[in-house]
């Protein structure tokens, strides 16, 4: 179904209810591999056509955008002002901007920017029984009420489908580049990183990528005006004093790059969250494990992701990771898989003691069990 605004969207909603249906929100079906199989898919509700840019408010540093509106078309609006919606996510050209909430994507810019609910200030949901709801408001001081939108957050549309959303947007920085600077292997790589969050001013962005074979490379997001990115790229420089490093004029297609891992197909993708002073030994674990793979981490973040083409090494890099990180307190989720790692993969690891309280949520804003059910943690 493709509706053409949230009208539409209450009365599919209403229809699939009533005939027991299971629906599946998405945009452009870029995430869809995002989280655990659905238990059922019998209507793929596709947002696609609600594509407006809603209100744009550039003095008050707020923009209200329907759900199906690509990112580089809201990009464009703010861009047009001189903000951002400083969000980088995967697949980003086929992202929309429910998709963006509703799997809560982000990249290389969390590091400083935050991610999806540092910046998102209001909600209009499609939940169950065809209500249209709304949290949080237009304004960035907003008290009123229960935080909302923070629950659609990387649902996946377990709990509604996600019609409008209104964000926080930032001045666009004058000039954007990367320092690429080649290092070791992932220890050194780490090392330097660690070097780079101790200065005054951090970097805007902060990733590590390679490979199994033990090459790495620290890519340092330099922005702001001239000066600033001169002095910025001086100190970037005497740090990494030693190592080879390159200035790359085009920052935001470097960002591209790092969080698509390049391009190509994968058939699974781990994200590891973890302690940034904790990021190292990932990175050794992973290097170590002998299973061909690509590396990443947001160095800043603590947060560490690895593709792999070879489904028969996804299992066993799951298990071998998974205990020693969650009794550090930390995660290991399989954030991306074909079907067929799925089926023998459990996705998201131990759910903590909050999974009762998740699926009182979800039984409360979805009683008749109508929206992509198996895709969330615990088999919501």
């Amino acid at each position: 179904m493709r509706p053409a605004d949230a009208g539409e969207v209450q009365a599919c909603v209403v229809r699939a209810e009533r005939d027991g249906l299971v629906v599946v929100p998405a945009g452009l079906a870029a995430h869809l591999d995002v989280g655990g199989p659905p238990a059922r898919v019998d209507v793929l509700l596709r947002l696609d056509r609600l594509a407006r840019v809603v209100d744009h408010q550039a003095a008050d540093m707020t923009v209200t955008v329907e759900a199906g509106c690509p990112l580089a078309m809201l990009d464009a609006t703010l861009a047009a002002r001189g903000q951002w919606l400083p969000l980088d996510p995967p697949r980003a050209v086929r992202t929309t901007v429910g998709g963006l909430v509703a799997a809560n994507l982000s990249g290389p810019l969390r590091a400083t920017q935050g991610t999806v609910r540092d910046l998102l200030l209001g909600i209009r949901v499609v939940g169950g029984g065809g209500a249209l709801v709304s949290g949080g408001g237009r304004v960035v001081k907003n008290v009123a009420g229960y935080d909302l939108p923070k629950l659609h957050i990387g649902a996946l549309g377990t709990l509604g489908a996600i019609v409008e959303a209104t964000f926080k947007v930032r001045p666009r920085p004058p000039r954007e580049e990367a320092l690429v600077v080649r290092c070791r292997d992932a220890a050194d790589a780490a090392d330097l990183a660690s070097a780079f969050l101790d200065v005054d001013a951090p970097p805007l962005w902060l990733e590590i990528d390679g490979r199994d074979d033990g090459a790495a490379v620290l890519s340092v997001g330099l922005a702001g005006i001239e000066d600033e990115v001169v002095h910025a790229r001086g100190v970037a420089l005497r740090i990494a004093a030693g190592r080879t490093a390159q200035v790359v004029d085009d920052a935001a297609a470097r960002r591209a790059e790092l969080v698509d891992f390049g391009g190509g197909s994968w058939a699974a993708m781990l994200r590891v969250g973890v302690l940034p002073r904790e990021v190292g030994g990932v990175l050794a674990r992973l290097t170590g494990a002998g299973i061909p793979l690509r590396f990443g981490a947001h160095a800043a973040n603590g947060v560490v992701r690895a593709a792999m083409r070879d489904t028969g090494g996804v299992a066993p890099l799951v298990h071998a990771l998974r205990p020693h990180v969650e009794a550090r307190g930390g995660s290991v989720v399989v954030e991306r898989a074909i079907p067929a790692v799925k089926q023998v993969v459990d996705v998201w690891g131990d759910p903590g003691p909050g999974l009762r309280l998740m699926r009182g949520v979800k039984a409360a804003l979805d009683p008749a069990g109508v929206f992509a059910i198996g895709r969330f943690v615990g088999g919501i």
